[in-house]
């Protein structure tokens, strides 16, 4: 667009022409004539070159061959591919995939059939094998294959029946189901009371409720909720009726 077409054109009064195009000869969607944005890319995101806003192409590549990762023909910068080797096989440190260097021994020396590289045994100068255990099967953080020391306990504190020094479980219960406040998993101690005396149904060793009534609903006094013992007498010695047990007679 030259200088007179742009200030001879008619624009609408949103400032369109009648192609649909600014001053600045884009449409409403931000595009020019030739498809790409004020940045100068198209509305998938690619510029004139066929690169995005990161710098890749439609196949994930950078203009130097490198792929998102950092990759170029499945090797970076440093000469190694995804997995961390480079094209001989080794990785930085100069081991293969099976775990050992050009020379053949691992990264603690030790040769493929077992035989340390400085000891010339099957155990390094600190007493240890290939497989990081001294002769009688421990490892340098004191424990077997297994995973238990030499009092049979595990990294967490537990034996292999599951049960810690104290004898509780993960769960905080020995072997007879109760914790070390001596309650079982329902909040009950061995006699079947909870911690707050009462028993699964809401009963004390007495026989009464938190309110005070047993089972037959009476208190510790022999009256019921209303006030009456057995008989229907209250404390006064009158029942329901006002009347006293020598009326009643």
């Amino acid at each position: 667009m030259g200088l007179f077409d742009k200030f001879s054109k008619t624009f609408d009064k949103f400032g369109y022409d009648l192609d649909g195009y600014d001053k600045d000869g884009f449409n409403k969607k931000g595009y020019n004539k030739n498809g790409y944005d004020k940045d100068g890319y198209n509305k998938n995101g690619f510029n004139k070159k066929g690169y995005n806003r990161n710098g890749f192409n439609k196949k994930g590549y950078d203009k130097k061959g490198y792929d998102k990762k950092g990759y170029k023909d499945g090797y970076d910068d440093d000469g190694y591919n995804y997995k961390g080797y480079g094209e001989d096989g080794y990785n930085k440190n100069g081991f293969n995939n099976k775990g050992y260097n050009k020379d053949g021994y691992d990264n603690r020396g030790f040769s493929l059939d077992g035989i340390h590289m400085d000891t010339k045994i099957n155990y390094d100068k600190d007493g240890y094998n290939k497989k990081g255990y001294d002769s009688i099967g421990f490892n340098k953080n004191g424990f077997n294959k297994n995973g238990y020391n030499t009092d049979g306990y595990n990294k967490d504190g537990f034996n292999k029946d599951g049960y810690d020094l104290d004898g509780h479980n993960k769960n905080g219960f020995n072997k007879d189901g109760f914790n070390k406040d001596g309650y079982d998993e329902n909040g009950y101690d061995s006699i079947g009371y909870d911690e707050n005396g009462y028993d699964s149904i809401g009963y004390d060793e007495n026989g009464y409720d938190s309110i005070g009534f047993n089972q037959d609903g009476y208190d510790r006094l022999g009256y019921d909720h209303l006030g009456y013992d057995k008989e229907g007498y209250n404390k006064d010695g009158y029942n329901k009726f006002n009347k006293n047990k020598i009326e009643e007679k």
